[in-house]
């Protein structure tokens, strides 16, 4: 089975955008910088790249039909004598709409969005900035004819993001260089390390939570998306420079919520700005509650998804179902290329699963006349039960499905491992008994039972000899979205 730090390091790859999407970001940045030097002699103005690309958390798009994005902070390094109406208005708009490379220009809040017609699946954010002490001054678009300045510092936080990680990231490079110097150790000179090549497990972290959030949050319709800088502030800040993905990802989805909860300032959530400490990243969760639980209940879906799922799953098709409900087909794919049997089993389609060639003992379940029946089937399995063993004597142990006969008077606790739903949900579990002893006392069971919201334990009890069973069914809104498939438990 697939190591679980190999999982991440094929997952953060797979999401990672490709050398072609770099380079060609970074060809157009370079361009529309120089056009701009040019053409603006009467102003000193300095272009430098902000936001994910800057600190090598980008990730792909999960459609294939959206786009991505370099944000670009255009800074005067004077005011001009310019409002913020008229340096984004007159002064970069002016500039952008000379600019032959560009389609179409499409003003956003706070930044010009550059399209192009050659690429339709990339632009450019151009964002008018104003040169400060200790900071800048963007523009931002507060109604349509009400402009103002506000402060930020993008420079100063992306050497703040560098510092968290700057113990690894130089262990890293060192790592990267050795190797090198290996390989080349005749060759009379070596090619640069290009920067974006070096990524720490903070880095890759980020991007696997990014991508976790875009996929659950993929119809989003009411702004409640978790945004990218509070996943970086809040990652960089728990981060200790620890060497492995799993030990990040551990670290922050078990330390997040505590450190948000600790921030507090008079009952109001306040994630400030390291390098601009009158910014607030949180601000909007005052004013919108509910953006401040659906980012701390994402927190729990992501720990369930991409931390606990894995540690429950007990086989690579278990794990790549798991990985295609929380991160998306294409890194299926990616993770287990060359495994076809893998990909294909992981993709498993219920309608026709009673036809099919199946156990007997599964069998015997499904044509059990009083199990009762949901009125409709999701498609696929996508929950994975796990199994404890509780013995008497306080012994604990894992249990498989179908596996060695279990003694009379045991505890059983079924965890059910399922990605891509968001809270609140519940679950249904369905006991089938079999055999004569459940029999005669009326116990073959069959029904459904409740368990509480986003509740994912179910608890049983050894009682009868034979061959039983139990299926998992994660319900929201009234509807079943997922189903386990049959889990075989024999009792001596």
């Amino acid at each position: 089975m697939i190591k679980i730090e190999t999982l991440y390091e094929r997952i953060a790859d797979a999401v990672n955008i490709s050398e072609e999407m770099f380079d060609y970001a970074d060809t157009e940045y370079k361009k529309i910088s120089k056009w701009i030097e040019h053409n603006t002699p009467g102003y000193d103005i300095v272009i430098y790249p902000q936001g994910s690309f800057a600190l090598g958390t980008a990730v792909k798009p999960f459609d294939r039909e959206d786009e991505y994005d370099v944000d670009l902070v255009c800074e005067y390094q004077k005011d001009y004598g310019l409002s913020a109406k008229q340096l984004k208005k007159q002064e970069v708009y002016s500039i952008l709409s000379r600019y032959a490379r560009a389609h179409c220009i499409k003003e956003k809040s706070r930044c010009w969005q550059v399209t192009y017609e050659h690429n339709k699946k990339f632009h450019l954010d151009v964002i008018p900035a104003v040169l400060r002490i200790n900071y800048i001054d963007i523009t931002e678009q507060k109604s349509e004819n009400d402009y103002r300045y506000i402060g930020s510092n993008p420079k100063g936080y992306i050497s703040w993001f560098q510092s968290r990680q700057s113990e690894r990231y130089k262990a890293i490079r060192s790592a990267i260089e050795t190797n090198r110097k290996g390989i080349y150790e005749y060759s009379a000179e070596i090619e640069p390390i290009k920067e974006y090549k070096i990524r720490t497990p903070l880095q890759k972290a980020i991007q696997i939570l990014k991508r976790h959030r875009d996929i659950l949050f993929k119809d989003d319709k009411n702004k409640l998306t978790p945004v990218s800088i509070l996943i970086s502030t809040i990652a960089a800040r728990l981060y200790n420079n620890e060497s492995t993905i799993t030990e990040t990802l551990m670290s922050i989805l078990t330390e997040a919520k505590s450190y948000i909860e600790s921030n507090k300032v008079d009952g109001k959530y306040y994630i400030y700005n390291p390098s601009y400490p009158i910014e607030n990243f949180a601000d909007k969760w005052n004013k919108h509650h509910e953006r401040a639980d659906a980012f701390l209940n994402w927190l729990d879906d992501a720990k369930r998804d991409l931390i606990d799922n894995f540690n429950t799953a007990q086989s690579d098709v278990e794990i790549a179902t798991l990985v295609e409900c929380a991160l998306g087909r294409s890194v299926t794919q990616f993770v287990f290329r060359g495994n076809n049997a893998v990909i294909a089993e992981s993709s498993n389609d219920c309608e026709g699963v009673e036809k099919a060639l199946v156990p007997y003992k599964v069998q015997a379940i499904l044509s059990a006349p009083q199990r009762q029946k949901l009125t409709s089937y999701p498609r696929g399995y996508r929950v994975i039960i796990g199994a404890t063993i509780e013995k008497p004597d306080g012994t604990k142990y894992r249990y498989k499905s179908d596996g060695l006969p279990i003694d009379k008077d045991c505890s059983i606790v079924f965890t059910a491992g399922f990605s891509g739903v968001q809270k609140p949900f519940k679950l249904k579990w369905q006991v089938v008994n079999t055999g004569y002893q459940a029999r005669s006392v009326n116990a073959l069971r069959g029904e459904f039972s409740e368990e509480g919201v986003n509740e994912i334990k179910h608890r049983e009890s050894t009682l009868y000899t034979g061959s039983h069973a139990i299926q998992c069914f994660v319900f929201k809104k009234g509807c079943c979205v997922a189903q386990s498939k049959i889990f075989i438990v024999n009792i001596k």
